[in-house]
């Protein structure tokens, strides 16, 4: 299957509004961004960029890395966003192992930023790349096959070296599609773009699915709670995604509860469940928010949720229309409380020249996500924990997610980590990082945490922090939290 995705996109939704940079005050139309895309092919054609060739880009959040990316569809190039919170040394390596054809510097870096990384390699800016040219969306091009990589995105782990994950245009199609149909996205709905562009919540939370329904995506140069909130209003924005740490600040804000907020239909958090006092807090103003559920090798939208299912707390939501999911236990017997397994055609195709990872990662024609769910008698699905975020306390299995999640209940608890340490009568016992909204109690936390939990899996101590350490994809760095911690 051979498709010009903007065109197509052009052809369809034409002088919509498709994109907007926030802070520049600019829209382009569906048609603008495919004239843009038939640009920025153009000038890729130009410098030899083609069919197999990579293109490493270090760049913010810029609508122009739309057209970028749809201009590299039309010449079969793959299109590689790095992260830019790494050092230079690491960028450095990372873009070695790619090997690009070209290298694209965007317009938000500083100008002295990885100045070495550019030296003796093909580079070009993303603004010269994306000018308006004389070209037409409609324009025939040599065209990807279905399966042929679009966009490498590295992976977000906290231990070990990212590995890059391939994704095809089958790929980021399928899960754009059944985001849009299990969400119920509709062409008036528009987002703030708040994750990062080399992270697959920039490309495939909402992007994509937006654009494809022909709604607005709204860039901002970076995330800030003030602007997010502001711009909500101003803009009439309908869907709201993000991660919890996100939502916390949002909430946390004095101008959360003076905003209107009227316009927003849904707000949905990724990358973990988000505490009990920010679902509330949207709630309470008349605002569902569902917890969502992804990763970067699959979707990451696998999951839906309707404002009827508002009722099932802790839920993440049935599987979308093109997730195959099923859940097996230790023995790999399905059952209705193990690891996650994903099939269908949201898959990725494999981590880029590493083979071993890659055959680690499946089991069989299923993508092994290490995360342990369960799953109801109506088919809704509850996050439990990851295998590899867990312990052994006296011979029971203790998932932290499910003792961060009691925590992030009690009413003076911002947000909490969990991490097991050793202990000389019961293997390994818990303790937890709390980040307090108001001074509580030790013994309070304890009493609160057996009211809901067995005993086992209540957190031996407790310590105090302003806040918790983060991964570089937003995710709590429980790594870092262990080593501090003294395990």
């Amino acid at each position: 299957m051979r498709i010009d995705l903007s065109a197509r996109l052009a052809a369809r939704h034409g002088t919509r509004v498709a994109l907007t940079d926030g802070p520049r005050q600019i829209s382009w139309t569906y048609r603008e961004l495919g004239l843009r895309a038939e640009s920025a092919a153009e000038r890729l054609r130009e410098r030899g960029v083609g069919s197999g060739d990579r293109i490493s880009v270090l760049a913010g959040p810029e609508m122009e890395l739309v057209a970028l990316l749809f201009g590299a569809l039309k010449v079969g190039a793959t299109l590689v966003p790095h992260n830019l919170r790494l050092t230079g040394p690491e960028l450095g390596e990372e873009v070695g192992r790619i090997r690009p054809a070209l290298l694209v510097r965007g317009r938000l870096l500083p100008a002295d930023f990885a100045h070495g990384i550019f030296e003796g390699r093909p580079s070009a800016s993303l603004d010269e790349l994306t000018r308006p040219g004389t070209g037409s969306p409609s324009t025939p091009r040599e065209l990807p096959e279905w399966e042929a990589p679009a966009l490498i995105l590295y992976t977000g782990g906290s231990t070990g070296r990212p590995k890059g994950a391939v994704l095809s245009l089958r790929a980021l199609l399928s899960n754009a599609l059944t985001t849009a149909e299990g969400w119920r996205l509709q062409p008036d709905d528009s987002t703030i773009l708040v994750f990062p562009m080399f992270h697959t919540g920039g490309w495939n939370v909402l992007l994509l699915p937006l654009l494809v329904m022909g709604g607005r995506n709204i860039f901002l140069d970076r995330f800030d709670p003030v602007e997010i909130l502001r711009r909500i209003d101003d803009e009439k924005v309908t869907i709201l995604g993000g991660v919890p740490s996100m939502f916390i600040e949002l909430i946390g804000r004095p101008e959360f509860p003076r905003s209107s907020l009227a316009s927003l239909r849904f707000a949905k958090s990724g990358g973990g469940n988000s505490p009990d006092a920010v679902v509330n807090a949207f709630r309470q103003r008349g605002i569902p928010f569902y917890q969502g559920y992804g990763l970067t090798e699959a979707g990451p939208n696998l999951l839906y949720s309707t404002a009827d299912d508002l009722s099932r707390p802790g839920s993440i939501g049935r599987p979308n229309l093109m997730c195959d999911l099923k859940l097996v236990d230790e023995q790999g017997r399905e059952s209705d409380l193990g690891e996650l397994l994903v099939g269908g055609p949201v898959l990725f195709s494999g981590y880029l020249d590493n083979p071993e990872a890659t055959a680690a990662a499946m089991s069989g024609s299923y993508v092994r996500t290490g995360d342990v769910l369960r799953r109801d008698a109506d088919g809704f699905y509850y996050f439990v924990g990851r295998t590899k975020l867990m312990f052994k306390s006296g011979g029971e299995n203790v998932y932290v997610a499910e003792v961060e999640q009691a925590l992030e209940s009690h009413p003076a608890v911002a947000e909490a980590a969990v991490v097991g340490v050793p202990d000389p009568k019961w293997g390994e016992v818990g303790r937890a990082f709390v980040v307090e909204r108001s001074p509580v109690p030790e013994d309070e936390l304890r009493r609160y945490l057996r009211e809901r939990l067995a005993a086992y899996k209540v957190p031996k101590t407790f310590v105090r922090v302003e806040a918790l350490p983060h991964t570089r994809a937003g995710k709590k760095d429980y790594p870092q939290l262990a080593r501090e911690g003294g395990s």
